[in-house]
């Protein structure tokens, strides 16, 4: 069961390294034992925190599931919304974003954390879309914010800046998430992510060019 702490205490700032230990425990909590048979006393007692320390950031296993799969993803995310608020060039902040998202995906880890994820589907059919609204949404939502940036500048011509997220993330996943999915990747070659990713760059930006009155 996941025991709901007093609604008072929600919300309460943890210590970064604090957390850090938290999200590190619970991945590989969810990693070693079915996620049902896990409880958010022993993610507490494996991350050496007290109840009220964990409970003061996480008011659910669901919820701590989903921070601990989102670490690496919100900070890709974050950091192209940096990149644009900075005036970096448009295709210089694709390019970094779609090698680091693609990276991060077929992480052995987060591949699994996934598996995890879709195995607990039968009894905790809120937790996908929990994943979705909180990791998938919130990035490309990010990312079209960016986007939203590059077309006040100039950089491209565009109406729907989520729409146009949604089709460059789809885009650099390519063959590489397919291939992971159906257990044939052997690993990933740094220079032939670059070279598709940079190519995927080119597509978008030409299908959003801005074109001269």
């Amino acid at each position: 069961m996941n025991a709901q702490r007093p609604s008072g205490r929600l919300g309460r700032p943890v210590d970064p390294a604090k957390e850090a230990k938290i999200l590190e425990a619970a991945r590989s909590a969810f990693l070693e034992h079915p996620y049902d048979r896990i409880s958010m006393d022993a993610l507490a007692s494996r991350a050496g925190v007290s109840k009220v320390t964990l409970y003061a950031k996480y008011k659910s296993k669901d919820q701590l599931f989903v921070a601990a799969m989102s670490v690496g993803c919100n900070q890709i995310y974050e950091r192209a919304m940096l990149e644009a608020e900075a005036g970096k060039p448009l295709a210089e902040t694709l390019l970094r974003l779609g090698v680091d998202f693609v990276t991060m995906m077929l992480e052995p880890e987060i591949s699994a954390l996934h598996g995890v994820m879709m195995q607990a589907l039968a009894t905790r059919p809120e937790l996908p879309r929990a994943f979705f609204e909180r990791v998938v949404h919130r990035s490309t939502q990010i990312l079209a914010d960016a986007l939203a940036l590059a077309n006040k500048r100039g950089e491209i011509a565009c109406d729907d800046h989520y729409r146009a997220a949604v089709q460059f993330i789809a885009m650099v996943q390519g063959e590489f998430r397919y291939k992971q999915e159906l257990g044939i990747a052997s690993g990933v070659d740094e220079a032939e992510l670059t070279t598709f990713v940079a190519s995927c760059v080119q597509v978008f930006l030409r299908g959003y060019a801005k074109t001269p009155r």
